[in-house]
């Protein structure tokens, strides 16, 4: 009796185990399905001629950039400008108080053309014998030294009217009337000429060596593009007008500067542009999507795609971004396939189920 309970007890606990098992493999005695590959889409790399252009980061100055600093002291009695407005050569800018200038130019002309006559006078007596020469020469230094003083306070005088020393714009910090301005010392306000107008930026060693030939020489390193930061191209291309004297030791770059006109004040010193500069053309170049790079412990990979529809990770030397494209300039070959899309979800070695695509559809596609 017993035996009859416990066979019964078994075949029923195979039943639970049976439909446990029949769940979690979709039926007992049967195979768990295999793992289907993931879908990923593919690129045949790209193998076309491709012009070299460099790309470099700069900032814009200003042709000439000079602070307006009062050469006398005194308080601002006028202001003829507004900050931001263009002005010319030789515009009036400030007026500092003239009182004490005046009054000293007065006293100046007077003293001095008392000396002047007396001068004159000790020197018909000299003719005469008159006078000594020790009187004549006391006279004529007295002449000179009134005439300095008369020349110092005529400039002191002229220098009370503050004019522009070039055509250019005005910085809107400028000071305003009631303000003392120290001689020598108190800067009034800022002037600088944008046209036309300097882009500073670092150029690698080898990349200037590299556009130096190409052009022969920095005298040919014309247009140049620039654009601006909301992406727009500017207009007037731009050439370069200086070298720094050397390459600089901690980045091994060279400092240059282009030259770009201005007409329309447009650029203003402070602004970030992009310059642009062609450099030849790599002949029968590989290109591949930028998407397909893979970036690992500061390394560039991606994943090729081999006839059994396996993938490999391997590392990658790039060159210039052309587009939405990069040129590859170790590590690829003509004829290979790349992974494009679905590179966050394969591993080195997975098999992958491939769908083909063409350049055009980068512009359509999604990321990873």
């Amino acid at each position: 009796m017993e035996k009859k309970i416990l066979n019964k007890k078994l075949k029923a606990t195979t039943l639970v185990v049976c439909s446990i098992v029949a769940v979690l493999l979709g039926g007992c005695g049967k195979e768990a399905p295999k793992t289907q590959a993931p879908l990923v889409r593919s690129m045949q790399v790209i193998v076309r001629d491709t012009p070299v252009v460099y790309d470099y980061t700069g900032f814009i100055e200003a042709n000439q950039e000079m602070n307006v600093v009062s050469q006398v002291s005194g308080q601002i009695k006028e202001k003829y400008f507004k900050g931001g407005d263009n002005v010319a050569a030789g515009a009036w800018l400030y007026k500092i108080d003239q009182r004490n200038y005046s009054a000293n130019l007065l006293s100046a002309k007077s003293n001095y053309l008392t000396a002047e006559r007396d001068a004159e006078r000790y020197t018909k007596l000299y003719e005469k014998d008159a006078v000594s020469k020790q009187a004549l020469d006391n006279a004529l230094s007295v002449r000179d030294v009134a005439k300095a003083l008369y020349i110092n306070a005529q400039k002191d005088y002229d220098e009370t009217i503050v004019k522009a020393p070039f055509s250019g714009r005005i910085d809107t910090t400028a000071l305003e009337v009631g303000n003392y301005a120290d001689a020598g010392k108190t800067v009034l306000t800022k002037i600088s000429d944008t046209n036309p107008v300097y882009v500073k930026f670092s150029v690698a060693e080898q990349e200037y060596m590299n556009l130096a030939k190409e052009y022969q020489g920095q005298a040919g390193l014309t247009d140049l593009v620039m654009t601006l930061a909301n992406g727009e191209v500017y207009s007037q291309k731009g050439k370069i007008s200086e070298v720094n004297r050397g390459v600089t030791d901690a980045t091994g770059s060279v400092t240059v500067r282009a030259i770009f006109e201005n007409p329309d004040r447009k650029l203003l010193p402070g602004m970030f542009a992009h310059v642009t500069a062609k450099g030849g053309t790599l002949q029968n170049a590989i290109l591949i999507p930028q998407r397909a790079l893979v970036e690992m412990l500061y390394k560039k990979l991606v994943f090729v795609l081999d006839e059994d529809k396996k993938v490999t990770m391997r590392e990658v030397q790039l060159g210039q971004n052309v587009g939405r494209l990069v040129v590859v300039t170790e590590g690829l070959h003509a004829g290979e396939q790349v992974v494009v899309e679905g590179t966050g979800k394969i591993r080195n070695g997975m098999a992958v189920n491939a769908l083909p695509m063409q350049e055009k559809d980068l512009d359509t596609t999604q990321g990873r």
